[in-house]
């Protein structure tokens, strides 16, 4: 009877085991998506869209892990994420501090070339950063452009919100560059047509991979880290992940 009864305690305990394990892995991981980053990231019309959004959908989707995504500025994302009220946050082009305070996955979501942008009228190709010291510079807040231009304190940086906010500016002269990436000021060149041709790009200032950044303070985010990482592989293996790129490519306007 006590042999029955141990066994019996023994497969409720697993059963219990079984089954607060598979209830964590129910649970629905909150991701913050930022808001304004067309074509990777953006709110449009009520709903996180863009590159980086089918791409992790389809990540958690192949390891059929349940996500919501929500949409936030981009500081207020990481500030979010780096005090464990989000899962993770995106799109992050890591440093050192970003690599400290959050974890990463070894799989980025994509790579892309953050350009040095100037009115086209004047433009001239600029052969070394250093020459920034005392330009006044346009750079979106919360963005990381790699250390050799983040460390360069003899920039005059200019926050700005959105990355049409940096164009107006380059524009009417308030500032001398704007930095942003080749992928998103295409996309606004395209929505702003009175934009088009009236800015060059006139140096490559980082060319960084994007990255889903987790939570180090959130009890999900382990987990979830593991369940992207296995995801991305799964949709490189079956080449869903390039399908993805190739949409976007083909038809960037969406």
């Amino acid at each position: 009877m006590r042999r029955q009864l141990l066994r019996a305690s023994l497969c409720g305990s697993l059963l219990a085991a079984c089954l607060l394990s598979a209830s964590l892995h129910a649970e629905r991981y909150l991701i913050g998506a930022e808001d304004d980053w067309y074509p990777y990231t953006a709110l449009k019309d009520g709903e996180s869209r863009g590159m980086s959004v089918d791409i992790v959908r389809a990540a958690f989707a192949a390891t059929s892990a349940d996500i919501q995504l929500v949409a936030y500025p981009y500081a207020r994302c990481m500030q979010m994420a780096l005090r464990g009220e989000l899962v993770a946050c995106f799109n992050t082009a890591p440093d050192a501090r970003i690599a400290d305070d959050y974890l990463l996955p070894a799989t980025p979501l994509f790579r892309d070339d953050i350009l040095l942008w100037a009115r086209s009228a004047e433009a001239t190709p600029l052969q070394d950063l250093g020459l920034l010291g005392g330009k006044r510079v346009a750079v979106t807040i919360g963005y990381e452009y790699g250390s050799r231009f983040d460390d360069d304190s003899s920039i005059v940086r200019v926050k700005v919100r959105k990355d049409l906010m940096g164009f107006l500016m380059l524009e009417h002269k308030r500032v001398d560059y704007f930095v942003a990436y080749r992928g998103t000021a295409a996309q606004l060149f395209h929505d702003e047509p009175g934009l088009a041709g009236k800015f060059t790009a006139v140096a490559t200032v980082h060319q960084p991979q994007l990255f889903l950044s987790f939570s180090r303070h959130n009890r999900l985010a382990a987990e979830a880290l593991n369940d992207f990482e296995q995801g991305m592989r799964i949709i490189h293996d079956n080449g869903r992940y390039q399908q993805i790129l190739q949409q976007w490519q083909h038809n960037p306007a969406h």
